[in-house]
């Protein structure tokens, strides 16, 4: 019987250590890194002492750009301002939106409601 509970106490301190572990993995979006030029087109910097990953889908025609942006790099987008918008996450590099970065998701990642989670940006 003795065995059995200390068999089930490591299961529980296993299984609790490997949440801890994922709660670790998970990070904080930097939206707020970012310095937006306008007009012309859409040109972004990153003001951050850390590195991001950038994501970037424009409306109109729902091209999507992935690009990495040390501190202070600047990335100028092919796209233009336009009336129909566009969206983006800006996660630390090595991590990726929670929220898959599709058309479908633009409301929720429009008013930042994703974190950023281990993992590299797919487009």
């Amino acid at each position: 019987m003795r065995r059995l509970l200390l068999a089930a106490l490591a299961m529980a301190a296993t299984t609790g250590m490997g949440a801890v572990r994922a709660q670790e993995e998970v990070r904080a979006h930097m939206e707020g890194c970012l310095l937006w030029s306008a007009p012309g087109a859409i040109a972004v910097r990153n003001d951050c002492s850390r590195p991001i990953t950038l994501m970037l889908m424009t409306f109109a025609d729902r091209q999507t750009v992935t690009t990495e942006l040390p501190p202070g790099g600047r990335y100028t987008s092919p796209f233009e301002w336009t009336g129909a918008g566009f969206m983006f996450t800006a996660c630390p590099v090595g991590f990726q939106p929670s929220l898959r970065f599709a058309v479908e998701n633009k409301e929720a990642i429009g008013v930042s409601l994703y974190n950023c989670v281990r993992g590299r940006p797919t487009s």
